[in-house]
């Protein structure tokens, strides 16, 4: 079994702690006390993902777990895709299976894409991308696209990193991200809310918070590595010469598009 807290666990724990029992309240039978349980979950959980600093950080922290590697196919004559209902930026650069002798596809602003796409509607291996939101009515949560050039001329798998935009907990998804390592920090970031809503004021809950925040932060740093380390290198083959000579530009109609 595993030790990972979990939604109806942290329903339970702020049911009790406000004086309405362990009981599980639902949507349907119209509970204000079921409410205000929600709410501090969903508090707790978002103040969790994106803790206050601690004691010698100038910001927030941010988790490794947050910043899963996931594949996007792309097909050919196809140059737009839709990025995942959970996506909140991508880090770094997309790359190509080893089976395929290419450089990564860096990211650009939306701008360039579409700059590159009026001069020029090439086809062959994307070198350049851009993430754009999709416009949205407010019905439901905005979501990104990512737009290529040249214009894909083949079918493949590219892999990237992004940030994970995190998902209200549910019954039928009741485990939030961080898992057992982290379940008594998730715990007490959601009862330092209840906390809050009950007295007005912070108090142990809020200091247990700080404390097992601290810990989650050590251990995250332990179990993480940094994605780049830095240029390695004699600058024999160039690097550091000049500001352009570490970055890849595309020139089109003789203007250089980084």
């Amino acid at each position: 079994m595993s030790l990972s807290v979990t939604y109806n666990e942290l329903q339970k724990a702020i049911g009790r702690y406000l004086g309405y029992g362990r009981n599980v309240y639902g949507p349907d039978d119209g509970s204000e006390k079921w409410a205000d349980i929600e709410d501090c979950v969903k508090s707790g959980l978002r103040q969790f993902y994106s803790p206050p600093p601690v004691q010698g950080q100038s910001g927030s922290h941010q988790w490794s777990f947050l910043r899963p590697v996931t594949t996007l196919s792309l097909t050919g004559n196809t140059c737009d895709y839709d990025l995942p209902d959970d996506f909140g930026g991508i880090i770094g650069c997309l790359t190509y299976p080893a089976s395929i002798a290419s450089r990564p596809v860096v990211t650009v602003s939306e701008q360039a894409i579409r700059t590159l796409r009026q001069n020029s509607s090439q086809t062959g291996k994307p070198t350049h991308a851009a993430v754009r939101p999709k416009a949205s009515d407010g019905t439901a949560n905005q979501k990104f696209e990512i737009l290529f050039w040249p214009t894909p001329d083949l079918e493949t798998l590219l892999t990237y990193k992004y940030y994970v935009a995190p998902q209200a907990l549910t019954t039928e998804n009741p485990y939030p991200y961080g898992g057992q390592a982290h379940a008594e920090t998730i715990l007490e970031s959601c009862l330092s809310i209840a906390e809050q809503r009950l007295n007005d004021e912070k108090g142990i809950h809020w200091e247990k918070f700080l404390e097992r925040l601290a810990s989650s932060i050590q251990s995250d740093r332990k179990t993480s590595g940094a994605d780049f380390l830095g240029y390695n290198g004699d600058s024999s083959d160039g690097a550091g010469k000049s500001k352009n000579s570490r970055l890849d530009y595309v020139t089109v109609n003789g203007q250089e598009i980084d």
